[in-house]
């Protein structure tokens, strides 16, 4: 009964520690705020440290076959993404992948995403527990799954890569509920 008890006082005690969102910190290098820990598109548009971000979304012009093709396949999909405010791959990245995610009609609220400091860190463990080496980081998963990663750049675009990752995954579960029938 002990350990139960116990088990459960961990639980609650790590669960209200990931309850915490995030916090605006100086960044010792600029000077300037970073966000870090659980942040949502929301969070960066109203803060008015990070400009950039509505910038490099009214400047992104998506490629729309693409968008469309990823809004019939993205319901079942999520992400989970890692970023800097401070870092110059994320402000080139994170406006693009906003404005793709709005275009394409998914639902903002399957999107986990982390602000870190330099150190790559955010307020708890999130970052250990990905693997995170390099920012941006967006992670595409399925139930609970990671079907791919897209790290700090694209080759093609944005909208491209995820929709290519996206339709892999797809094709392999299409594929393995054929053979389930077999």
């Amino acid at each position: 009964m002990k350990q139960i008890i116990l088990v459960l006082l961990s639980f609650l005690s790590i669960k209200s520690m990931m309850a915490q969102d995030f916090v605006r910190e100086e960044d010792k290098k600029t000077g300037k705020v970073l966000l870090r820990g659980k942040i949502t598109f929301d969070n960066i548009i109203n803060e008015t440290t990070c400009k950039w971000f509505d910038t490099g979304v009214k400047a992104y012009q998506p490629n729309r076959s693409a968008v469309d093709e990823l809004s019939k396949i993205s319901g079942d999909y999520r992400f989970v993404v890692f970023a800097g405010t401070w870092c110059g791959d994320t402000k080139d990245l994170l406006p693009k992948f906003y404005k793709v995610l709005v275009e394409s009609g998914f639902d903002m609220r399957a999107i986990e995403m982390y602000g870190v400091n330099r150190n790559k860190e955010a307020l708890n463990i999130e970052t250990t527990l990905y693997g995170i080496k390099n920012i941006p980081t967006i992670i595409v998963m399925h139930q609970f799954r990671e079907v791919g990663r897209i790290i700090e750049s694209v080759n093609t675009s944005i909208e491209e890569e995820l929709d290519a990752i996206i339709r892999k995954d797809y094709s392999s579960v299409q594929k393995e509920r054929i053979q389930k029938f077999k």
